[in-house]
Order: structure tokens, then sequence, then C-alpha cells
């Protein structure tokens, strides 16, 4: 027995003294694999319009990433919205390169929409972007939103660009470009290219000014996202898209939320959920009003893809609660999640959910 374990001793001090004098072979062979895993994104599909859900939250959900919907076509990424934590999702998901964003579309200027800009701008124009980040949205306050990030990160950008060098980091790259659009009445086409239209239209999300969702249309696919909106009356418009991207609230629940936290003395929190309800979508009908469940019979949607829930969707009683309409919605509905990837491919009805 002692001859075996001396034996296994001598194997063991003989494979640590070939490491060590191998040490430096070996991390010439490792950082190589390690880099790959940060600078290789691999190619999409051809022809396929991919769906990357980068954040799916609201404010008073802080442990999920904020607003931002991604779409990737063909080597073209455009991003809707860009809430907090969004852009950490975007970089570590591993396949959208940021360097390829075209442009950015602002549903409306609350804070869980837009927060991430900053984020965006730089991490797109260090990765290879070469042109400032054209950012689009409705009425004057896209304008100062924008105007603002580029006024809050200018030392940034002149430390990296003297750091750096202007060959490697031109500092006009590093802009956001403001691309406002008149509040539109009617649906209208506010951004086209090779891969996608997009067309805007106005939502009601009282106070904001300048609240609108987009329909996206590439080849014969196409998405509606709402942004935030109080329930609108007239759904039709919504008939043969492919996949409507909606808000949600639960009223009843929201409303219980707001009386429990008054009778436990937290007035600020009682308010925000009282105020809350009247300016995003119930989703279920009640006594007192009709949900969103009302306004999807007979509407002709491929996917019904549920976001931006109020209450937290992870809380048992609002999981409960989504079931519910899930079970009464007579269209397919998803509840998204981070990093939820839907797959489009031109001249197919086909749409994949990973």
């Amino acid at each position: 027995m002692k001859n075996y374990k001396l034996f296994f001793l001598v194997i063991t001090l003989v494979l640590l003294f070939f490491l060590y004098q191998k040490s430096d072979e070996i991390e010439k062979k490792i950082y190589p694999i390690f880099v790959q895993q940060l600078v290789d994104i691999p190619e999409n599909p051809k022809n396929v319009l991919r769906i990357v859900f980068t954040g799916v939250s609201t404010p008073l959900t802080p442990h999920i990433a904020q607003q931002s919907i991604v779409l990737d076509i063909n080597g073209s990424i455009y991003v809707f919205d860009v809430g907090a934590r969004s852009v950490a999702n975007f970089i570590s998901q591993g396949t959208l390169d940021a360097a390829k964003i075209k442009a950015v579309f602002i549903t409306h200027t609350h804070s869980d929409h837009i927060s991430g800009l900053g984020e965006l701008v730089l991490a797109s124009w260090v990765r290879g972007r070469t042109n400032s980040l054209d950012v689009f949205g409705a009425g004057s306050e896209l304008k100062n939103v924008v105007d603002g990030f580029n006024l809050a990160y200018q030392s940034d950008r002149e430390h990296r660009v003297i750091h750096h060098g202007e060959k490697f980091l031109k500092e006009e790259n590093g802009l956001l470009a403001p691309k406002t659009f008149e509040i539109p009445e009617e649906e209208t086409t506010i951004y086209f290219d090779e891969n996608i239209s997009v067309n805007a239209f106005k939502v009601p999300h009282g106070p904001v000014q300048g609240a609108v969702g987009y329909r996206i249309i590439c080849g014969d696919r196409s998405i509606i996202i709402s942004g935030d909106t109080a329930l609108m009356e007239d759904y039709t418009f919504v008939n043969g898209v492919d996949v409507l991207i909606h808000e949600g609230i639960f009223n009843e629940e929201s409303e219980k939320v707001s009386q429990a936290a008054y009778q436990l003395g937290n007035e600020r929190i009682g308010k925000v959920f009282e105020d809350i309800q009247d300016y995003h979508t119930n989703l279920l009908d009640s006594d007192n009003e009709p949900g969103l469940i009302s306004k999807l019979k007979d509407l002709d949607v491929g996917i019904l893809a549920l976001i931006h829930i109020i209450p937290d969707k992870d809380n048992l009683i609002i999981k409960r609660a989504l079931k519910r309409f899930i079970k009464q919605s007579p269209l397919e509905t998803v509840v998204v999640n981070d990093n939820m990837v839907m797959l489009l491919p031109l001249n197919s009805d086909k749409i994949i959910i990973r």
C-alpha cells in the first residue's frame, strides 16, 4: 500500500513539474480560446428576421433588464428602446454585433426606455461602428434626451479619442444623432432601407408627449411593438402581423398592491401603483373596464408576445394571472423573458422561439 501511494505521489510531482515547465505554452493556447469567445460573433442565417428581447421589464422590477427589442436581419441590427441593463444583455448574448447597429427607435422618453442609450452608443462605437448613431423618436422630447446623453458622455469621448487615437476612434462616430418626426395622427413611414421599413403610430400614454408604437415590415414578415400604451379602442390595425409585442398590466392586482402599500404606511409605493393603472393596458376584463383580452377576438395575428408586465411577472400571483390570460386568449400567446429569441424566416409563416 505504501509503494502504491508513493508511486502516485511521484507521478503527481512529475505532472506538476511538467505543467510548470509548460505553463507558458499552455497559456498561449488558452488565451486565444478565451478571447475568441469575446470577439467571434457567429453569422446569423440569411433572410431570417431575428427578434432578440434584451430587456422586458419596468422600473418596478429591478432584477430584470428594462425595455429593449433588437431586430437582426442580413447583417444589420435595429434597436427599439434601450432600457437599463439591456445593453449588458445585448453584449453578453453573444450573437449580436454592436458595430452593426444601423438605427435606434424610441417609443417614448420614460427612463426605462432610454436609460441605456449612453452605454449603447459607447459599446457600438468602441466595437467599430463607423458613423454617428441615428436615434428616431417623435417630438422635441427625443432631441432633449439625445442632446443630454451627448453632453453627459462628452468627456468620456474626448478621453477615449486621446487615449486610442483619432484613427482608431473618430469622435463624431461616438455621437447620438437625433432623428425626430412629427407625432403622427395616422400610421406613417419614418424609416426604410434595403432590409426593413418602420412605421410609427400614436398611442395613448399621457401625460407623455410623443408616445408611439412601431410596425416593422421586412419582406413578407411584420412585427408590431406597442410601446407603453393604455388600451386602444380599435385593434384591427394589427391584423396580418406575425408578432404583436404588447405591454400589459393587471389592474386588479395593481390596485391590491396599492392598497397593501397604503396599509403598511408606504404612501409613495401606494400612489405609484394607484397612478400607473390609467396609462397602461389592462390585460384581463374586470367589472369596471374591458381588458386587452376582449380586443383579441377575431384578430389575425401569428403570436402575441406579452412584455413590460405590471406587477412583477415573476410574482406567484401574477404568474397565475398570466396563466388565466393565456388560457382565455384566442391568440397563441407567450410571456417574454430576457434574451428570448424569435426567428421569422422570410417567405414563410414559421415563427421559431428559442
